[in-house]
């Protein structure tokens, strides 16, 4: 079932109005693990000039979802935790990784990291997922069916 999962979550991904709209790229799914990139770009910024908070916790939101989702039943966040390490380069591409570190039947833990592709770490985080118990509601195309 993980893999057949693993296809529907990539390709409901390429449909994801969000993740458009960050133009996050989607590199790695695995159940329990994700790789998304986003680059650094001038409408990402804060009124220092540097990057949003907020675009860097969308990406690490994004990988967390994936991730946790990738088992093939439906995860929603309960706690997403995120450390402000250092402030990315402008034009910087982004990679942020997230990896489970305990599951039981109803919950997830998750550690998960934003840096740059020179290895600079950006933030780091802690997320809790609840695993509802219910398949993912996609078709084989990806397309919601719920």
């Amino acid at each position: 079932m993980s893999e057949e999962a693993v296809d529907k979550l990539f390709k409901r991904t390429q449909d994801e109005p969000y993740r458009k709209l960050l133009d996050m790229e989607v590199l790695e799914i695995e159940p329990g693990r994700a790789l998304v990139a986003m680059d650094f770009k001038p409408q990402f910024e804060n009124i220092y000039g540097k990057l949003h908070g907020g675009a860097v916790f969308s990406l690490l939101d994004e990988a967390f979802q994936l991730a946790c989702n990738a088992h093939g039943s439906i995860a929603v966040a309960l706690q997403l935790s995120i450390y402000y390490l250092a402030p990315a380069e402008p034009g910087a591409r982004l990679l942020a990784e997230v990896s489970e570190i305990n599951a039981t039947r109803k919950t997830a833990l998750y550690q998960a990291e934003v840096r740059q592709e020179d290895g600079t770490r950006i933030a780091t985080a802690q997320a809790q997922a609840y695993r509802v118990g219910r398949p993912l509601p996609f078709d084989e195309q990806g397309k919601l069916t719920t």
